[in-house]
Order: C-alpha cells, then structure tokens, then sequence
C-alpha cells in the first residue's frame, strides 16, 4: 500500500482529552500521559481524524482542510499533513490503521 493511500486513525478517542485556545489546542493522552500543544493545522487534522472514525488518508486528509482555505497549493498541503501525521506518530495521538 502506498504511503498516500495508507489510512491513519487516532488512539482510542477515550484516551484524549482537548481544548482550544486562540486557535492552538491542547490535548491530554491519557495512555501515555502527555500533554502536548499543536498549531492550527494539527488541531484541524487531529479534529478530522477523530471525525474520520473509519480512518482517512492523506488526500482525504488534505482536501477536507483544503475546503476552509483559499491556498491552493496541493503539494504543500500533502507534505504538511504527511508531517504532522508523523509527529502524531511519534506523539501517540495517532497510527497508521491496519489493513
């Protein structure tokens, strides 16, 4: 499976706890017991994946966020979701889904 089409879900949804403050959310993993502050795009992708309960890929991904914004930028957007998908990877606030 290509990396694009590789569907991502977050923990267990029980497990986080957020807030947003200023357009900056904070949130609560009480698996690994951390709290971490994300920017505007990764609270917008962390809300989607928790919305995305099936799990969504990065262009699925990318063309929700897209639809609040007047960049049209592609490339852009797949890279920087492909990066917070890898922070959120690192984080535990979220994982590949299985096949």
């Amino acid at each position: 499976m290509s990396e694009s089409a590789q569907r991502w879900q977050t923990v267990p949804t029980e497990a986080l706890a957020w807030r947003e403050f200023d357009g900056e959310v904070v949130v609560h993993n009480a698996r690994s017991g951390s709290t971490h502050l994300l920017e505007p795009l990764a609270g917008e992708v962390l809300r989607a994946l928790v919305e995305g309960r099936s799990g969504m890929s990065v262009p699925d991904l990318v063309v929700r966020l897209r639809e609040s914004s007047a960049d049209d930028d592609f490339a852009e957007w797949f890279g920087a979701v492909e990066r917070v998908l890898a922070e959120f990877e690192r984080l535990g606030l979220a994982e590949p889904k299985a096949p």
